[in-house]
């Protein structure tokens, strides 16, 4: 087994960057658009690999030409996908993305064949040779991808491996509940504002990651978007400040900020650091217009930081710059 297992959806994204919304039977015209492969534990998975931690997905994708493309584009990531399962009865997900100006995405998705992901796909040997868990929310959506999500979350705990867990905000408003359940299970959560203010009831971020560690979370990695992140740890509370860049799309840039704070974890820096570095990622991202992947290569994100380390708004994180710097340049 590699590193690190995720499981979630497997995706063709759809991006179209739009003036606004149309009324209902107008028409809504793209300036641009483009195809990438999507779904957030893909997107996590592609970007570990890329950092050089061996990385696995458990999935489902259809029998047809958009399944093996995508997972042509994993493997060509240095994701292995020996994980994921082929369905010939229901087609490779996929999701409409509308962009507007200010880069906020708003999502239209068809989930295919990854809502029937079957446990009984998933083996139970080799768990114990990878180190942590990664799982997707909307995995939990449905049946039977939500048993299988379950039962390999139970496989990784037996197995002895770290877990997180990145919820989104729609598997809340369905199954807050279950989420809550599982809380105690996680070790690493990464909500956004309006996830921790469904789970917590409070959009304050120091008293809502404060409630999910009291929920049995060890740690929280709060996303506040253009405000940064708060991480909430055994050893108190802090928050990490934004990186100022022009937001271009925002897609993908959570799934981002999730690997970079993982990846950090791994590789044995603070958890200071390690969303430092999932800071930068998400901000990258973010700001990237068109090709993604050069936007994060480690070339281009030692230069990022080391353009940023001196700013003002950085004053007494020159440690942890430090550390990022190394641990990617490696």
């Amino acid at each position: 087994m590699p590193q690190v297992i995720a499981l979630g959806d497997i995706n063709l994204d759809i991006i179209a960057h739009i003036a606004r919304y149309p009324q209902p039977g107008g028409d809504g015209l793209a300036s641009r658009a483009c195809l990438r492969p999507g779904g957030s534990a893909a997107n996590t998975a592609l970007i570990l690999a890329r950092y050089g931690i061996e990385t696995a997905i458990i999935g489902r994708v259809g029998t047809d030409a958009l399944g093996t493309q995508l997972l042509s584009d994993l493997q060509a990531g240095g994701v292995d996908v020996s994980l994921v399962q082929h369905d010939s009865d229901a087609n490779t997900g996929t999701m409409f993305i509308g962009i507007t100006p200010d880069g906020e995405r708003t999502m239209f998705g068809f989930r295919g064949a990854n809502a029937r992901t079957d446990p009984a796909g998933i083996p139970v040997t080799g768990w114990h040779d990878a180190r942590h868990f990664h799982l997707s929310g909307y995995a939990l959506l449905e049946s039977p991808q939500r048993e299988a999500a379950l039962y390999a979350l139970e496989l990784a705990q037996n197995a002895g491996l770290s877990t997180s867990l990145d919820a989104g905000l729609e598997i809340l408003i369905r199954q807050g509940d279950l989420v809550r359940a599982l809380l105690p299970q996680v070790d690493l959560f990464f909500p956004n504002l309006d996830e921790v203010e469904l789970l917590a009831g409070t959009r304050d971020p120091d008293a809502a990651a404060v409630r999910l560690r009291e929920q049995g979370v060890k740690v929280v990695a709060l996303k506040l978007g253009g405000q940064g992140c708060l991480v909430a740890t055994a050893d108190g509370v802090f928050t990490v400040p934004p990186f100022e860049v022009e937001v271009c799309d925002t897609t993908g840039a959570g799934d981002a900020f999730d690997a970079g704070v993982i990846c950090g974890h791994l590789h044995g820096l603070s958890w200071r650091a390690a969303a430092l570095l999932g800071n930068a990622l998400g901000a990258l991202v973010a700001a990237s217009e068109n090709d993604r992947e050069e936007a994060i290569v480690s070339a281009n994100v030692v230069s990022f930081l080391r353009q940023q380390r001196d700013r003002p708004q950085w004053s007494g994180w020159q440690c942890e710059f430090d550390a990022v710097i190394n641990s990617v340049a490696m």
